[in-house]
């Protein structure tokens, strides 16, 4: 049998070290949120509509169109992303299943893509590009600024900056 002095003093104990552990655990929480670490956690990606189409703006020159529906308004890469507008990148399935970086074109008129907005993903011979105005890079290139579509089934990837989650992937045949 144990005296009751030393019971005590193991009450003292436990409850000094659950002391030091909640002292611990608050400051591990308290640093995570303000260093940023528990943000990105917390947001959720946009949401929206999408639909795609693969048009043809010049004879043998086909790009795919992405139409978008009723959502929250996007920016098409996190430079141009503001306040109200999150981030977002998209990637290609070529027919054969490769994986392909879709760059943001330098002819963007940098408003974000909302709702009645249209992207447009063309390809121009050595790489792709997403724009909002593909007039454009035929403007600056003749209709030699967009090259036609390999033929086949395309998968487009929508993908959130910030939470790096797909938010969308579509099909369409070229």
């Amino acid at each position: 049998m144990t005296s009751p002095h030393r019971d005590h003093a193991l009450t003292e104990l436990y409850t000094f070290l659950l002391i030091v552990l909640l002292i611990c655990i608050a400051v591990i929480i308290i640093m995570s949120v303000s260093t940023g670490f528990v943000t990105p956690l917390l947001q959720k990606p946009p949401t929206f509509a999408v639909r795609a189409a693969i048009t043809t703006p010049y004879a043998g020159k086909n790009v795919i169109c992405l139409y978008h529906g009723a959502g929250d308004p996007v920016a098409f890469s996190s430079e141009s992303a503001s306040g109200y507008s999150r981030g977002i990148f998209f990637t290609l399935e070529s027919p054969d299943g490769t994986k392909i970086a879709v760059a943001p074109s330098p002819t963007m008129t940098g408003n974000p893509w909302e709702s009645g907005g249209t992207a447009i993903i063309y390809y121009d011979g050595s790489r792709f590009w997403v724009t909002d105005n593909y007039t454009s890079p035929a403007a600056e290139n003749g209709s030699g600024g967009i090259a036609g579509l390999p033929p086949g089934i395309w998968v487009i990837y929508i993908t959130d900056q910030q939470t790096q989650v797909v938010v969308n992937s579509l099909a369409v045949t070229a």
